[in-house]
């Protein structure tokens, strides 16, 4: 097969009858068969974008020039059954390509995920930058990046279904299932511990404020519903019951007497619309 320009060989991937694929080693492989001939791409991995995966792929041109460069493989990222880091390469109208990390995947101090691989006789990390949100019952979801569809939904339970305002923080637990470098299939439970602030919003909702690398910061908004004096019951986005209930206290509204009274009149308004009939 005669030698292809870098930019030819990528532009192809999506119509052609080859498939990518992710190595135990952490490489990326593009394989296209034609008779006996095999044309091959093989990239190593540089970072994670919301809705793309960036590779570094050499490839020679010809006898005295060989190329280097950075590409972008357009697709989506999610998790499979077992917890698994998942990236779908978009291929146009055929049917994508699905890339399995088998490693175990961290939350570092920025409540950013990581992933951590040895590759080339070293450690790397691939970060995904997100923000975190609760989306529904039992399901703690990390949105990548801002307007992506890419999401991390997660399946586990919330490590309490009590929580503090005063403490500051949620507690995930999930299960993940991961390959180790013998080959050996391993099952381990992370928690994921998320430090925040319990905020009141003008909208009288809450919000979980979590401060992100860089002092960025984003905000898990819920609804609320009374459940007793103190303890709210609290409400996805579109009003389905989180399974989790916030205790307050007189001093998250540190003194503002006007918000706790607008608060406790709407909670006990939407207590009554389901049922609840104990007053603030």
């Amino acid at each position: 097969m005669a030698a292809k320009k870098l930019s030819e060989l990528i532009s192809e991937h999506e119509t052609a009858k080859g498939r990518w694929v992710l190595t135990g080693d952490h490489e990326v492989y593009y394989r296209e068969r034609r008779g006996k001939k095999e044309a091959v791409i093989k990239g190593a991995l540089v970072a994670a974008q919301p809705d793309a995966l960036v590779i570094s792929v050499t490839v020679r041109e010809s006898e005295k020039r060989t190329v280097t460069g950075l590409v972008n493989l357009a697709g989506k990222w999610e998790l499979d059954s077992k917890n698994r880091i998942t990236f779908l390469v978009r291929r146009g109208s055929a049917r994508g390509d699905k890339l399995r990390f088998q490693g175990a995947w961290e939350v570092n101090k920025h409540h950013e995920v990581i992933y951590t691989y040895e590759a080339r006789a070293a450690r790397h990390q691939l970060v995904f930058k997100g923000h975190w949100d609760i989306t529904a019952k039992n399901r703690l979801t990390y949105v990548l990046g801002t307007g992506s569809e890419a999401a991390f939904r997660f399946r586990g339970t919330f490590q309490s279904a009590s929580l503090g305002a005063k403490a500051g923080e949620i507690r995930y637990q999930a299960g993940i299932e991961f390959q180790s470098k013998r080959g050996a299939w391993k099952r381990i439970s992370r928690t994921i511990i998320l430090f925040g602030k319990w905020k009141l919003s003008r909208a009288l909702a809450l919000d979980f404020e979590i401060t992100y690398a860089g002092g960025r910061r984003s905000s898990i908004a819920v609804g609320a519903v009374l459940a007793d004096k103190f303890t709210v019951r609290l409400l996805s986005k579109s009003g389905a019951p989180l399974g989790l209930e916030l205790t307050l206290t007189k001093d998250f509204f540190r003194g503002r007497a006007k918000a706790f009274s607008r608060f406790s009149r709407t909670a006990t308004a939407q207590a009554l619309e389901a049922g609840v009939t104990i007053p603030w």
